[in-house]
């Protein structure tokens, strides 16, 4: 029997619902089974999209962080017997920083179709819209909560970005994010530049990218949103590459 297709379908990392192509939403009408990180958020998304008679004969599971790994093969079992679905995180690009990579590997082995399908990513907006390095870059999702963990990852971070000449991200919850701010300017050299990408996609979106030294001075109050930040160290930019970024600082309060 043919086994069915496996699209990764892009879900709002912001505000607005108005970010798949126009080919995307045939998708979402088409596919019998909808493999969701949060029903909930994807029902709403859907509902933004397809027709309701469309939504209401989908079939649902669920895969997110908590799921055992033992229960992902189940989740196969639509495409096996033939039926195409789709996979759609709660933000963004599924199996980027998401749940996801276990079940996309499982159906290859299963010789199963997988399609990605293009849209937002904190991410990859984030490095476009740094102006650190965009052709050597490397992501280190979450750092570690301990605090001196924290800050032997950051220097050993920031010396790998010295050595490779490399722009490194990584992202963080809204609870942690003025402590790892806090982290940062105790860890790092004040020459380093330091990317701070939140609230994306929405009327609030913030990118600025400026030194270690030069955030110290602005103490910004960051806002409880998912943050994606980025640090380059200066030692990795070349000489032409160190002119040209006087920027116009945002206007942050002062803590």
């Amino acid at each position: 029997m043919k086994t069915g297709i496996l699209h990764l379908v892009p879900s709002p990392i912001g505000v607005s619902m108005d970010i798949l192509a126009p080919y995307i939403r045939s998708v979402l009408e088409s596919v019998p089974y909808i493999i969701a990180e949060n029903e909930k958020t994807v029902r709403r998304f859907l509902a933004s999209q397809v027709p309701p008679q469309h939504l209401a004969a989908k079939e649902w599971a669920t895969l997110d962080e908590h799921t055992p790994f033992q229960d992902i093969p189940a989740l196969l079992a639509p495409l096996l017997a033939g039926r195409d679905g789709a996979l759609i995180s709660e933000a963004g690009l599924p199996c980027v920083a998401d749940p996801g990579s276990a079940l996309v590997s499982l159906a290859h082995a299963h010789h199963i179709r997988v399609i990605p399908h293009p849209g937002p990513s904190s991410i990859f907006q984030t490095l476009m819209a740094s102006g650190l390095n965009g052709q050597r870059f490397m992501f280190e999702g979450y750092l570690p909560i301990p605090e001196q963990e924290r800050l032997a990852r950051l220097r050993s971070l920031e010396q790998l970005s010295s050595r490779e000449g490399m722009t490194i991200l990584w992202i963080e919850t809204p609870y942690r994010v003025m402590s790892l701010f806090a982290s940062l300017c105790k860890a790092l050299r004040g020459e380093t530049r330091l990317t701070i990408s939140q609230a994306l996609m929405t009327e609030e979106e913030s990118i600025y990218t400026c030194t270690v030294d030069e955030w110290k001075h602005l103490a910004p109050e960051l806002r409880k949103s998912p943050t994606v930040f980025a640090i380059q160290a200066l030692e990795a930019v070349s000489p032409s590459h160190r002119s040209g970024h006087e920027h116009r600082r945002p206007q942050y309060k002062k803590r």
